[in-house]
Parts: C-alpha cells; structure tokens; sequence
C-alpha cells in the first residue's frame, strides 16, 4: 500500500502532540508499504530525522513574500472556507500533494480537517481524515471561555469549521476520530442520516485511534514539592488553561505550600504564559529533552477548559510514572484512566486540594505513578491505537477492486 500523508508540520522531532500522532499514523501506515509526507518544515523540524525511517519527505516552507502569503491566504479561504483553514493552505503544498498522489497513491491520508482544502486535486483510491479533535467543538468551547470581539470571532470560525467537517467527512473514505466522545459529537454534528456522493451513510466511515504512546520509561520518584504543566505553550487552549491554573489554583497551593514550583514546561510560550513567570512559577520555554522536567516534578497537571481527543500530555507524564491532576475537559478520551494515575477536579479549590495532598503522600504518588506507567503499556500503545484504521483502510481500498 502507498500512503501519502499530508500534515501541518513534518512530525520529526515528535515534540508535540500533533506530531505524536501524525508519527503514529505515519509508522502504521509505513509497516504496510511505501510512505511520503507532505508537510511544512521550519525551525522546529527535522527533515532527515523522519527520513531515516525510510519515509519519503516533501517539505514546503512557510510563509514566503507577502503578497504572495495573501494570495495563499485568500485561495485557503475560498476554498476552505474557514479562518484557520486559510491559515494553512499554500500553493505549493497543494502541488506538492498533487504530485505525490499521482505517483500511484492508494491512500492520502490527511491530519487536521483544514487541510482538506489540500485534498481536492488529489487522485488517490481513497481520501483518509483524521481528525485529531472535532475542530468545531474545541473552538466553540473556547469561544465561551473568551470575550468581546475575540469570542464573536471564535464563534463564527466555529460555525464554518462545522460547515468544513460536514463535507469532509461525507467526502472521505475513512473519517479517524480520538475518541468515543469525539465520534460521538461528529455523529450528531453530520446526523444519522447523512450520505456521501457514494450513497454510504457518513456515520459509517467513522473509526475510533485514540491517541496512544511509545513504551513506559518510569522515573524514580521527585522529592520535591514541583508540579509541572507540559504542553504546546503557544496554542490557545493551553495559554487559556496555564493561565488559569496560574492565577486561579496556583495561590491557593502556595497558601499551603509556599515551598512548592510550578513549571510551565513547552515549545513556543505565548506571552501570556511568559508573564506568569515569578515567585515559584517558571516558564522554561523551549527545552531539547523533557525528561528532566518530569523527573524534577512529583506531579503533573491537564487544566484544560476547552479541546477535544484526548490529551498526550497526559499519556506522556503517566510514561515517566507522574502522576496528573486534570480536568474533566483534560481527561476526555482517556477515562479509563482516572483512578490508574489520574485524578480529576474542575473547580480551583477541588485542584488545589488534591494537589497539596498528593504533595504531602508519596506513597500515594508511587501506587498512581506506577498504575498510570501500567495502564499506558497496557492500554495505549501506538501499535493497539492504528490497527483499527489500517484495516479501515484496506477495507475500503477492497470495496473498490
């Protein structure tokens, strides 16, 4: 099988959950045959790195002159009809999925549904959406959290992103989601009658990959009093959940702990995050290697109040045996988790409490830390995650011989 997968960004090094599972997908999929990505490539990515897997790479810049940006910009809207969908449409990656698939491609498989607009020259058998979040619930949820211009504008993106994903995934082949709850939310989002052009009803296109992880690499337990917040720092539901935490759990665990630091530990802080730096706060910014924030740290944190999938962080501080305090919103998709190295509270009062208490037990941090490492080797491997969306694929490709 020739797969041809066209992504955000080119997902080497993985330093982000989006890359994550871009790799994930990337790996399944090379295990059956030829491979190519098509992606944008920066600062940030390594070509060669994902080269060496034996992927074949097609890398398009981003950005370029201005008045050729606001062309790409205003072709993405037209033809994507969402604000961030425009954001991530150019003419050359366009080409360079064109020329890809035209080499004999049987699947294009497309991470994010803002890159379909990339997918409509393409000619391969069949078109594979994985949506890493349902676009229109994460942002319409984000747009309650906000105010004023910014939450009216949010809320018109969120009304086009449901536009988007009601042709996308009538259009696909095979539609991915990260969990149950997000198939769920896309089932009443499409509705049960839905067809596609094929005449298949749309609802059964639809397959749950959840978000999964390498293999556990347990630490020893940290003996000081640090809680750290892993994330994406620049993307807006987490600066909305690292401010949150900051200002409104944070005093209250330093009322009973002035002793404790928090980290903020992520490529890229937007400046909002940058400002909370100061007494038992850091802001880290961009770090090569994060194992030494979770072994520095006895507890890690998923504050979220917007998003959807579920959450890598969450699988990534279980991997090195820390346990997480999160949010209902936090740990959506990965339910089965809370009670195996998870613990949930919304309100800040509810998150303060257990984290002073989880500071003050260290037994009780060991027995979650080392059921949540159990669970993610366990429960959610990349390789358990993909099988259900490679037979998805070959199915479909059968259906059309």
């Amino acid at each position: 099988m020739h797969s041809v997968v066209v992504a955000k960004f080119v997902p080497w090094p993985p330093n982000s959950g989006d890359k994550r599972r871009t790799l994930g997908v990337v790996r399944a999929l090379r295990a059956h045959g030829e491979v190519t990505v098509c992606a944008y490539a920066g600062q940030d990515e390594d070509v060669a790195g994902l080269e060496a897997e034996g992927v074949r790479v097609v890398a398009v810049p981003r950005g370029g002159p201005l008045p050729a940006r606001l062309v790409d910009l205003a072709l993405g809207l037209l033809r994507g009809q969402s604000l961030t969908s425009a954001r991530f449409y150019s003419r050359a990656l366009d080409a360079a999925v064109r020329d890809a698939t035209a080499r004999r491609a049987d699947a294009l498989v497309v991470e994010h549904v803002q890159l379909v607009p990339l997918a409509r020259r393409s000619s391969a058998a069949t078109t594979v959406l994985d949506m890493h979040n349902v676009e229109s619930s994460l942002t319409d949820r984000y747009a309650r959290s906000q105010r004023g211009v910014r939450r009216l504008v949010l809320a018109v993106e969120a009304r086009l992103l449901r536009r988007l994903e009601r042709r996308a995934s009538a259009s696909a082949g095979v539609v991915a989601l990260a969990s149950a709850g997000d198939a769920d939310r896309l089932r009443d989002l499409v509705g049960s009658g839905a067809r596609g052009a094929d005449g298949r009803p749309v609802v059964d296109r639809l397959v749950v990959v959840p978000n999964a992880w390498d293999e556990p690499t347990p630490l020893p337990q940290a003996t000081g009093p640090v809680v750290c917040f892993v994330a994406l720092l620049s993307w807006a539901p987490n600066v909305d959940a690292a401010v949150w935490f900051a200002e409104q759990v944070w005093p209250l665990v330093r009322a009973e702990r002035p002793d404790a630091t928090l980290l903020l530990v992520g490529r890229n802080p937007a400046p909002a995050v940058r400002e909370l730096a100061g007494p038992g706060l850091e802001v880290t910014g961009t770090v090569p290697d994060l194992t030494p924030s979770y072994a520095r740290s006895a507890l890690a944190v998923a504050p979220l109040r917007s998003g959807g999938g579920s959450r890598l962080k969450i699988l990534e501080a279980l991997a090195h045996a820390r346990p997480v305090v999160s949010t209902t919103v936090g740990v959506e998709g990965l339910e089965d988790l809370v009670g195996r190295g998870v613990v949930v509270a919304d309100e800040p009062a509810a998150m303060a409490r257990e984290l002073v208490d989880l500071l003050a037990d260290p037994a009780r941090r060991a027995r979650l830390g080392e059921a949540g490492a159990a669970a993610v080797g366990d429960d959610h491997s990349w390789a358990a995650a993909t099988r259900p969306l490679v037979q998805r694929i070959s199915d479909d490709l059968g259906a059309q011989t």
